[in-house]
């Protein structure tokens, strides 16, 4: 079932009034307000406005039952414009009621499932039209922006239900929140967020993991967990067992890592990499190849 949304547009036009603050629409009713906030600072005279209308914001309003009345219009009574200084200039503005569109993509669900510190997204499509991908972003609880993990291409068009996956891998321990950026062949995007936090927990073992690539040239990545805190130390020896390297000699917090492990300078052949709390001693082999 396609879902139908309602877009409405409210168009400040310059020549009614020449406000070039920043601006804030407010479209309330009752205790609920909802607000577009709009700047141009630091105008110098003699600075070329635009002597047409132009458009201030959008509002999205989405339906999540096409057969209740979706025919959603502005009442301007419950609509103002102030300036910087809180002033009403609501004179000028008009308001567009463009008719109801439907999403380029249906999503039926959206989900995750976590393995140690691995991240596993989900999400299904009943239908989509003209869908180049999604780009998936995360933060974490200590992260107030969001950065962008990967990209899954889309299947353009389809009106049959289509499972998507993305796997976010090697995370450190924390809070993380995804959402997906749906993007369209127009250039146009919509926004599916996950309904709820994921938690990396502290790891339960002390563990080295395979390095990866393995055999490698001349870098690879080396993965370890430590299920408490302490002085943490990883090596790397060659087969006579002298020390090549120390990858990291210091106290760390329980928790998921990664180091990466370069060997220019060494040659071909087989070294061993050791992780060492003063608890515990694990030991694994990977090879160079040059």
């Amino acid at each position: 079932m396609n879902t139908p949304v309602e877009t409405a547009e409210g168009i400040w036009d310059n020549n009614s009034n020449a406000q070039y603050d920043d601006q804030t629409i407010s479209f309330y009713n009752g205790n609920k307000c909802v607000s577009v906030e709009i700047g141009l600072s630091n105008v110098s005279t003699g600075t070329a406005v635009p002597t047409d209308s132009a458009l201030a914001g959008k509002i999205r309003f989405n339906i999540s039952d096409p057969l209740q009345n979706h025919d959603i219009t502005w009442n301007t009574i419950y609509s103002s414009v102030l300036d910087n200084n809180g002033n009403d200039i609501t004179s000028g503005i008009t308001f567009n009621n463009p008719p109801n569109a439907q999403l380029p993509v249906e999503l039926t669900s959206f989900n995750f499932n976590t393995s140690e510190n691995n991240v596993y997204l989900h999400w299904t499509t009943s239908s989509e039209l003209n869908n180049y991908g999604f780009e998936v972003y995360r933060k974490n609880s200590g992260n107030t922006q969001w950065q962008l993990a990967g990209f899954v291409p889309g299947n353009i068009n389809s009106h049959q239900l289509i499972n998507y996956e993305f796997a976010d891998k090697s995370l450190l321990t924390g809070t993380y929140n995804y959402r997906l950026k749906q993007l369209d062949l127009n250039g146009n995007w919509t926004y599916f967020e996950l309904s709820n936090s994921v938690e990396i927990n502290s790891p339960d073992l002390f563990k080295l993991s395979q390095n990866y690539p393995n055999p490698f040239n001349p870098n690879t990545v080396i993965n370890f967990s430590i299920p408490e805190s302490g002085n943490t130390k990883l090596s790397v020896y060659d087969l006579s067992g002298k020390q090549i390297k120390v990858l990291l000699n210091e106290y760390k917090q329980a928790g998921y890592y990664s180091v990466n492990f370069n060997g220019t300078g060494l040659s071909s052949g087989i070294y061993i990499y050791e992780l060492n709390n003063d608890r515990e001693k694990l030991i694994k082999y990977m090879t160079l190849i040059k």
